[in-house]
């Protein structure tokens, strides 16, 4: 399906002034007529984008992680030969898994049928079908980070802690406030609590990895106490999307403003006893900043832009801009946020302190865990993959010390012994997905050691031992990226799925 919803958005943005086109100018001469004067409509810069990526002849379309819709984007001949790359590396043209900055405008009215148009301005990742986390995968949580796979390495930066994990270490350095520059060399220097430096060289360019399967938008160097590392790496995109979610209300015109963790909105008035629905998306141009673009009213197309500014927990402004000419409101329009509640930031810091365990050999009940199953739905949804015959089995434990049993199930992807992990985190809202490990031999040692909260896992493979560490993200992907250790030591004597691979499976679907 296309052009027939709002676009889903996931990023802050940045307003610019809208550029000028023939179809502008012919705009303009008509409102000038009319005595109105032209207004341009609000801009999206830098905002964020993730989904899907495919080709239909020329025309590039793009797909949301969040929705079904395509929407058109505009001539890219960059964008292009990425996909082509990407595309050839997998040998056939299914889509490809995309996270990009780009504008979202309205349309000029006199070509095109889309609410939106899309430019997009640069490429941070693209994934052939499988490859990565994909929709997944968080891309809110960090500033930059980036990976290589020979040998195994990867960083984790948010503000002014930088997480490097590698076969031998899994640890934290201090450096200076991230601000990246897309168009020139960046350098960052940490040091550890040892007063260990670590040097990062991080260089805007094209940057692909596993047989060009994966495209990042920066190459990375690392330089430290184990030697250098190189991979690839992307920029984060951090949300403020917490500071506006909600529903709003506007009193005297009985108008109902909702804006969703997606991006998107429903503006609702009632007048004389009818209700009219307005749709489209919102979009935080600064904390104190939101527009929203009203891109449909019930199956008709509009444009309609209010900026509005945050006093407080309300919303606030003075005028709306319809096909580019602009009124006044005789009085401010004020929307007050329902149910607003403010969070005390620092009542939400954890407490480190060692844990006590109980000895415990945990295997699967022999009923279905419907939780876990709605989880694992859920991730082939938002994965975008059908689990067609697919079967699972799990079990719980609180792996992060939260008090919370998270679930760890096993699928019956299986090679011998050996299958494919996916662990839950339980969390007030319910299951979120954590991490993926593939090739993973039960049963499952929970240690006594942590790292960022989680406790470390170690499994035997192979006549072999290994250990997984999170590393801030997640755990290893892949067993052979854990680290190997001689043996198995410093247990919490917990075991998970002691009796090794489940007896019994349980379908997804």
């Amino acid at each position: 399906m296309r052009f027939s919803h709002p676009l889903l958005l996931v990023a802050p943005v940045i307003l610019a002034l809208s550029a000028c086109s023939s179809t502008t100018s012919r705009i303009k001469e008509n409102l000038a007529f009319l005595g109105v004067n032209y207004k341009a409509y609000s801009q999206v810069s830098e905002a964020s984008f993730r989904g899907q990526l495919n080709y239909d002849g020329a025309q590039a379309y793009f797909k949301s992680c969040d929705s079904e819709i395509e929407y058109e984007i505009s001539d890219n001949e960059e964008l292009y030969d990425i996909y082509d790359t990407i595309i050839d590396a997998q040998d056939e043209e299914d889509p490809v898994y995309i996270e990009f900055s780009g504008e979202v405008n309205f349309p000029d009215h006199y070509n095109s049928d889309s609410p939106i148009v899309i430019d997009v301005e640069r490429v941070h990742h693209m994934a052939a079908k499988k490859i990565s986390l994909q929709c997944a995968k968080a891309i809110d949580t960090f500033d930059f980070k980036a990976k290589g796979n020979d040998p195994y390495w990867r960083i984790n930066a948010h503000e002014q802690t930088l997480f490097f994990a590698n076969k031998a270490s899994n640890e934290s350095y201090q450096l200076d406030k991230i601000e990246l520059s897309t168009s020139s060399v960046n350098y960052l220097k940490g040091v550890n609590d040892k007063g260990e430096q670590l040097f990062l060289e991080i260089t805007p360019e094209h940057c692909y990895m596993l047989d060009n399967q994966e495209y990042w938008g920066f190459r990375t160097q690392i330089n430290s106490i184990y030697g250098e590392f190189n991979g690839c790496g992307e920029s984060g995109h951090l949300s403020n999307v917490a500071l506006f979610k909600g529903e709003y209300v506007n009193q005297s015109q009985a108008i109902k403003l909702t804006l969703k963790q997606d991006h998107t909105l429903k503006y609702q008035q009632t007048t004389d006893g009818q209700l009219s629905e307005k749709t489209g998306f919102w979009k935080s141009n600064t904390e104190e900043t939101v527009v929203l673009m009203l891109t449909n009213e019930n199956t008709k197309m509009i444009q309609e832009e209010l900026i509005l500014t945050r006093d407080g927990d309300k919303l606030v402004t003075h005028q709306v801009n319809q096909d580019n000419a602009v009124t006044e409101f005789d009085q401010a329009l004020v929307f007050k946020k329902q149910d607003a509640q403010q969070t005390d930031l620092d009542d939400q810091h954890n407490i480190q302190i060692k844990r006590q365990f109980t000895a415990e050999l945990i295997n699967p009940e022999q009923s279905i865990d419907l939780e876990v199953k709605a989880a694992l739905k859920k991730y082939f949804k938002i994965h975008r993959t059908d689990p067609k015959e697919t079967q699972f089995n799990s079990v719980r434990f609180d792996l992060n010390g939260d008090g919370r049993d998270d679930a760890i199930a096993l699928l019956d992807w299986c090679a011998g012994d050996q299958c494919e992990m996916i662990i839950f985190e339980a969390t007030d809202d319910g299951l979120n997905f954590s991490s993926r490990v593939s090739r993973i031999q039960a049963p499952i040692i929970v240690s006594e050691n942590r790292h960022f909260s989680w406790q470390s896992l170690m499994v035997e493979s192979d006549n072999s031992c290994f250990l997984l560490d999170f590393d801030g993200l997640s755990y290893p992907l892949h067993i052979r990226d854990a680290v190997d250790i001689k043996k198995i030591e410093n247990s919490s004597e917990v075991t998970l799925f002691s009796s090794g691979k489940p007896a019994h499976w349980f379908l997804i679907k």
